[in-house]
């Protein structure tokens, strides 16, 4: 087949289970909506006029046809990847990659879009019994009159604008929507008309091949944030708790109401890359103020289950300030990012994983000595490995990541406090030179 014919291939369809939830409700989100949700009008007419390589060169797409008994939203992505992602790679792979390779800004969008390694677009999946939009209604009229379609364009609006992207996709799989944001009006987003999966005009392969054109040739669009600050010519940094206005709003509650977090936004961190990914979330190398800081960060829309956990770590944080900066990093910052659309902690970069380095019996003595401090504190880590104790330039030993940490009385488990130092140590003996 031609590009152009392996593109024209319909999807196989999924059916939901019996089982499967029919609930409406997603995760609730915070932040600013798009000032305006406008109609992509022509957008089909452009898929179906524009023409693939017609040189003979690929197979048939093989599809799943076996996805007969949905029951999630994990279900749907799975579909999504194999069917979409998957054979798009194969027909416009090496320089188009399709994956949920990370971005280098807090927000976990489910698929990203890569042109040789360059963040092109975000495409973000939901139930079909999310986005029950009839047949003969534009999305612009279902997002004006549906609280649903107001958190999930949020949500993908917020990916979009916190990569500063014109494009993005949004999905159920059955029914698709693909969507844009100039970078003349960054506020505005065009969402096209309702694309089914057994689609022939156009087929849903061609849509997204050729929104992927697009977005390759015309890939940036300004956070309105830049916008704003270019207008008032200078931006102050400042710490800004959830306003009166969003508290008040049961959309916009934060999830810890007895605490008052500082609520950052786009324009006060300059993201540079990945440091690593866990379980919880990505911890990001941005600059803070001027400070090149490590920004661990949560997904509120996916990951809220964690908040928790990121919130005791700042407790642990707070009950050794006197040992930061000199065994563990300083907390630099924490608080909501977008308005709740993520949870991040920033502390200082304080060196590089140990499993990079070889050391000496007297940086393990340091090592050793870092750990007691923590313990002096009643303090269990928890999680001692080679990810979690760092060596900076001056051949000083850090320990990090207190996700997993606990109180303990020092006194009642000594031998809990034992049995780490002796983990530590037996980690340390393999790295001595």
């Amino acid at each position: 087949l031609s590009l152009e014919e392996a593109l024209s291939c319909i999807l196989p369809p999924i059916t939901y289970s019996l089982d499967a939830t029919s609930s409406t409700s997603s995760t609730e989100t915070h932040g600013s909506l798009p000032k305006k949700v406008l109609l992509w009008e022509g957008f089909f007419d452009e898929v179906n006029r524009f023409r693939f390589d017609q040189q003979p060169k690929f197979e048939r797409p093989k599809f799943n046809d076996e996805f007969n008994d949905v029951t999630n939203e994990e279900h749907v992505r799975i579909a999504v990847y194999v069917n979409i992602c998957q054979v798009l790679n194969k027909l416009m792979g090496p320089h188009y990659k399709y994956s949920q390779r990370n971005t280098f800004a807090p927000g976990v969008p489910d698929f990203n879009a890569f042109y040789q390694a360059i963040l092109i677009l975000v495409i973000e999946i939901k139930r079909k019994h999310i986005l029950k939009i009839n047949n003969r209604q534009k999305f612009p009229d279902f997002y004006n009159n549906n609280k649903k379609a107001k958190t999930v364009i949020r949500q993908i609006y917020k990916y979009m604008t916190g990569n500063q992207l014109q494009y993005g996709i949004l999905a159920t799989y059955d029914s698709h929507w693909f969507i844009r944001r100039s970078d003349e009006t960054p506020e505005v987003l065009y969402i096209s008309e309702t694309l089914s999966w057994q689609s022939t005009s156009p087929p849903v392969l061609k849509a997204y091949a050729y929104i992927a054109l697009q977005a390759k040739d015309n890939l940036h669009s300004h956070n309105p944030l830049i916008i704003q600050m270019m207008n008032e010519k200078q931006y102050n940094y400042s710490f800004r708790p959830l306003s009166s206005s969003q508290s008040s709003s049961p959309e916009n509650q934060p999830i810890i109401e007895s605490q008052n977090f500082n609520n950052f936004n786009f324009a006060d961190f300059e993201f540079k890359d990945i440091l690593g990914v866990g379980q919880t979330g990505k911890t990001l190398r941005c600059k803070f103020h001027g400070e090149l800081i490590a920004l661990k960060s949560i997904d509120l829309y996916k990951n809220a289950i964690f908040l928790n956990k990121m919130l005791k770590e700042i407790e642990i944080y707070k009950d050794l300030a006197d040992i930061q900066g000199k065994y563990i990093p300083k907390l630099v910052c924490y608080g909501y990012y977008e308005g709740g659309m993520s949870f991040v902690i920033g502390m200082t970069i304080v060196g590089t994983a140990l499993s990079h380095h070889n050391i000496t019996k007297q940086q393990k003595s340091k090592a050793l000595e870092a750990l007691k401090a923590i313990h002096e504190h009643g303090i269990l880590h928890n999680d001692i490995r080679e990810e979690n104790i760092l060596v900076n330039d001056n051949g000083d030993m850090c320990v990090i990541d207190f996700g997993m940490a606990s109180r303990t009385d020092l006194k009642k488990k000594r031998k809990l406090f034992r049995r780490e130092q002796l983990e530590l140590s037996r980690l340390l003996n393999l790295y001595i030179m």
